[in-house]
This record gives structure tokens, C-alpha cells and sequence, in this order.
């Protein structure tokens, strides 16, 4: 967990300490920041420096490094520091404010996904003060989308039809829950949240790695990366056609292209700059495996003796995408010197 917390007065350098001392020892990477007339000696070695920056260029810097912001003082010194820097709920910090009496915690910012209310309620435990949450679906004790997708890393596919979801659940509505995958707390038959039905309903959430429709145009799909793509192609093959062959392996495959996490292949394929390129475009990890790695992996593949010879493995992609293990989706698919399969790996759940 990364951290910024900023304070303005004597109070709440006193504060700041105490938090960043929580903090460090939870072994979590804070910062704190003082005036420089509350500076302390000794705060350094808790992770305190002195203020030096505006507030424009502290906030900035925070949202630059991902760090998760505390405001010691009044909101509406947040609310204005953050303004110009607020972009999008499902990549922003969460944002906290806590008075410099330490007596109410304030999320303001990314309550769901970005983890604000969560950390309020955590740090107004350690210090004893009163977290306030004011998001409908917490106030209520109703399931967050947001909440649970963040839980379990999945992708929502759709932002409209996770506001219609959360609607329909506000308003006593049932949504139909499918899932493709276990979760990890299931014992006898399948866990489903309150407010949801295990039929389909006008409004529906799916929990699934493929892009076919099953449930109704009004389903919402949440999606885990569990798919690892073998890659095989000719020396040279450009990105834009890599990507193609891809793309439209993964459509026949009827496989969601949010769920691809991983691109995989060769050791000697490493610097091809279409796959390293495609990668950091898609943000795919890449690995790349040396061939005596891909034939040590268990499987009934169909070999090509052409490929043997040039790379030392008879067929790449197939390959590569189970040197990791998991479930073949995907058998070969060849075309435009490009060879394609995918892989998922297992997946269990979190339940909310």
C-alpha cells in the first residue's frame, strides 16, 4: 500500500506522525509531510519530510505515483487540491480526509475501486475515530460491483451496466448471478449475494472469460485475466498484424478479450519488436520461454517439423501458452506466418 499524507498545522503534524508510525509498521510505503516549522527530529525515520511544494504540486506528484492521498485538515482544502487531477473513478487514488482532532475519517475520492472507504474504516480503527462512508450500496449493506470486481481483479466490461446493476439491487430489483468460476468458500452448491437470483432476470451479472452472449443484451460481464496467449509468428511480423491475428483468434475461440493477461512464446522471439510493442500496448506481461522449457510441457500437440528445425520446438504458441499449466482453450490457429492458442489458468473467487 502506498501512502501520501500532507498536514497544515501543529495538530496535524502530530497526527501525521502517529499515522505514518502506524503505517511503517505495517511495513506499508508512507509518507508524511509537515510544514517546516512542525518538523520534528527524528519524523524521518518514520518516512516524515518537511513540506516544501505547493499544494498543487504535492497533490500532483501523489496522483503521478499511484499513492493513496491523506489530507489532515479541512475538506475543502482537499476537494481543491485534487480538482484538477480527478480523471476516472476506476484509476484514481482514494482520497481520505481526517480532521487534525483525528475524530472523523472522510473518504472523497475512488470509495470502491480504489479502496478510500475501506482504508477509512481501517484507519479510523487505529486511531479511534468515526469513519464516514456516505456511498449508497455501503450505507445500505448492498453489493458493490466495484467493490467485488476490485476484490477479485476482474474487468468490468461495461460502466453502464454496472450503474444499472447497482440500481436494480438499490431499488429491490432481482438481477440474475452466473458464474463460470468457484468461489473459494463454496462447500455444497454455489454462492450467490443477496439480491441476485440464480436465473435471468431483466438485469444480469455473469462472471466469465468468454464473449459470447448468453444472458441478454442487459449483462454485465466481469472478467478475470486467466488467459495466457501462445505466440508464434515470422521474423518481422508487424504489430498491427499480430494484433489481427490475435483478435480474431480469440473471437473464433468465443475467449472476452479482457481476459487475456498474458502474451507468450520463444526466448528467441524476445526482442520482436511487433510482440514487444503489441505488449506494452494491450499491457500484457510478456514471457518468453527457452525451447527446452516448451518441450518439457505435457500435452498432445501437433508438431511442426519445419519449426523444429529453426527454433528447436515443433509447435510454439500451443507450447508456450500451457508452460504455465492450465486449460488448453485454444488449439492452434495458423495464418499470415502467425501462429495463435490460448490457455486459462484456474481462477477461484472471493465472495463479497
Amino acid at each position: 500500500m502506498k501512502v501520501g499524507i500532507i498536514s497544515f498545522t501543529e495538530g496535524g503534524a502530530l497526527l501525521c506522525a502517529r499515522l505514518c508510525s502506524l503505517y511503517a509498521r505495517k511495513g506499508w510505503d508512507c509518507r508524511g509531510y509537515v510544514p517546516k516549522r512542525f518538523f520534528r527530529i527524528g519524523w524521518e525515520d518514520i518516512g516524515i519530510v518537511r513540506q516544501e511544494q505547493t499544494l498543487a504540486e504535492w497533490t500532483g506528484s501523489m496522483f503521478r505515483e499511484g499513492r493513496n492521498l491523506v489530507f489532515i485538515g479541512a475538506a475543502g482544502i482537499a476537494v481543491r487540491g485534487i480538482a484538477p487531477y480527478v480523471r476516472d473513478k476506476m484509476k484514481d487514488p482514494a482520497v481520505l480526509v481526517v480532521d487534525e482532532m483525528g475524530s472523523y475519517v472522510i473518504p472523497l475520492l475512488s470509495g470502491h475501486v480504489g479502496g478510500a472507504n475501506e482504508l477509512a474504516v481501517d484507519l479510523a480503527g487505529a486511531i479511534g475515530a468515526q469513519p464516514v462512508i456516505t456511498t449508497a450500496t455501503d450505507v445500505r449493506g448492498i453489493f458493490a460491483v466495484d467493490v467485488f470486481a476490485a476484490k477479485n481483479r476482474l474487468v468490468i466490461t461495461d460502466r453502464r451496466l454496472a450503474k444499472q446493476v447497482s440500481a436494480c439491487l438499490l431499488e429491490g430489483k432481482p438481477v440474475g448471478f452466473f458464474s463460470d468460476f468457484l468461489f473459494k468458500d463454496e462447500i455444497q452448491g454455489k454462492w450467490m449475494p443477496e439480491g441476485f437470483r440464480d436465473h435471468a432476470c431483466e438485469m444480469n451479472l455473469w462472471i466469465t472469460a468468454a464473449c459470447k452472449e448468453r444472458y441478454g443484451k442487459n449483462c454485465l460481464r466481469l472478467v478475470p485475466r486467466c488467459v495466457t496467449v501462445g505466440v508464434g509468428c515470422r521474423r518481422g511480423t508487424r504489430e498491427k498484424c499480430l494484433e489481427e491475428e490475435i483478435e480474431s483468434a480469440l473471437r473464433e475461440g468465443g475467449i472476452h478479450p479482457a481476459a487475456v493477461k498474458t502474451l507468450a512464446t520463444i526466448d528467441i522471439k524476445s526482442d520482436e519488436a511487433g510482440l514487444l510493442a503489441l505488449a506494452v500496448k494491450k499491457g500484457w506481461e510478456l514471457k518468453c520461454y527457452p525451447a527446452e522449457r516448451l518441450l518439457a510441457v505435457e500435452g498432445d500437440f501437433k508438431e511442426s517439423e519445419f519449426v523444429r528445425r529453426k527454433v528447436g520446438v515443433g509447435n510454439v504458441c500451443e507450447r508456450a501458452c500451457m508452460a504455465e499449466g492450465g486449460r488448453l482453450m485454444l488449439h492452434k490457429r495458423s495464418k499470415n506466418g502467425v501462429t495463435v492458442a490460448a490457455a486459462q489458468a484456474q481462477v477461484q473467487l472471493e465472495t463479497f
